[in-house]
């Protein structure tokens, strides 16, 4: 079985970077494919660069990266994140901006990347 996940929430009001991660591990144990990560609304703050989690807490950026490293696509939705300051290189270009904040393994993409997941996945979750 191929999922996409969708993540709404902001990584510290929640605990759903554990949850996607606990799911992740049972996919892959079970054979299933994980084929992108959608961050959507607050969800988009985890693809900022700059977190500095406290060293009792868990990375969640850390885990991320990982997830990039196995070829699961990391997509920001760039409407988002660009109203929640999170900007690429192109999108800090764009907006005059002098610092890219969203880590390198996460692409800026728009809804249409959402929505294939409709057609091109068997199961959606959402993380909220």
């Amino acid at each position: 079985m191929r999922f996409q996940l969708n993540v709404y929430g902001a990584p510290w009001a929640a605990n759903n970077a554990a949850d996607v991660r606990c799911f992740v591990e049972a996919a892959w144990t079970a054979g299933h494919d994980i084929a992108r990560v959608f961050f959507f609304f607050d969800g988009v703050y985890h693809g900022l660069l700059s977190q500095s989690p406290a060293s009792d807490e868990a990375n969640p950026l850390a885990y991320w990266q990982s997830l990039a490293l196995a070829d699961v696509d990391l997509l920001l939705c760039i409407a988002a994140a660009s109203n929640r300051g999170v900007l690429d290189e192109a999108e800090s270009a764009r907006y005059q901006q002098s610092v890219t904040t969203s880590a390198a393994c996460f692409e800026l993409t728009g809804l249409g990347q959402w929505a294939t997941g409709f057609h091109d996945v068997d199961r959606i979750i959402t993380f909220k």
